[in-house]
């Protein structure tokens, strides 16, 4: 019998219950990068009417977990390890030595572009507050421009290209990084550390803190997606 009441004792939502048995799901590998998520099928696994189901997809999209199509409907994002654990480790090497060239030759004007790029980021919260797991928009816009802004003195413009790449290519993993780590994470604190370590000229120190920071974010995911036998690889 399905379940029409939209709160639950104890104050879980519908919503809730649909969006933790479709992430858990797709955890799981019942539903694979790519899978078309039909509404049929998500109300017969989650018990419910449509309306819950749907909340949760948008809560789950707004995570990175699915992706909305206007001609195809909702679906579970491509994602990979492989290609998580690749992105990574040409994002650890590439923005690294284009954060130490910066470090070794930025003037006073990229000093500052860095420090107003950080000042921005810091000033509104990194997540939404109607979906506490999901990345607020202009966050991330700003969140770009900082990490632009700490590589934008090491005088490569091809090399400054492979970067922007890679860093659109890692969206979908940074946005559910966030929805897995669960405020156990000091994100700002990282960018901070950053910053300070180029602002210190200490261009090894800021380039070491810099991979760290990426495979945090690979750390989080690698161990979701391999628990439960639910890697995607």
């Amino acid at each position: 019998m399905r379940r029409t009441d939209h709160k639950r004792a104890g104050g879980r939502t519908l919503a809730g219950d649909a969006y933790e048995a479709i992430r858990q799901a797709i955890r799981s590998g019942r539903f694979k990068p790519g899978d078309r998520l039909r509404f049929a099928d998500l109300q017969a696994l989650c018990g419910m009417s449509v309306t819950p189901v749907r909340e949760a997809l948008a809560r789950l999209t707004a995570e990175g977990f699915t992706v909305l199509d206007d001609h195809r409907g909702y679906s579970v994002a491509s994602l990979s390890l492989a290609e998580l654990r690749d992105i990574t480790a040409a994002r650890q090497l590439c923005e690294s030595e284009a954060l130490r060239l910066s470090v070794e030759k930025g003037d006073a004007d990229w000093e500052g572009r860095v420090i107003a790029a950080h000042h921005l980021m810091t000033r509104i919260p990194q997540v939404r507050e109607d979906i506490p797991s999901a990345m607020r928009e202009d966050w991330e816009a700003r969140h770009a421009a900082f990490h632009a802004a700490l590589i934008s003195a090491c005088g490569s413009p091809i090399l400054l290209e492979i970067c922007e790449k890679l860093f659109s290519r890692a969206d979908h993993y940074r946005r559910m990084s966030i929805s897995l780590s669960g405020g156990m994470r000091d994100v700002a604190g990282e960018h901070r550390r950053v910053m300070e370590l180029a602002l210190a000229r200490d261009a090894e120190g800021a380039a070491a803190v810099l991979r760290d920071h990426y495979g945090r974010t690979a750390a989080a995911l690698d161990s979701f997606f391999q628990s439960e036998n639910g890697d995607p690889a």
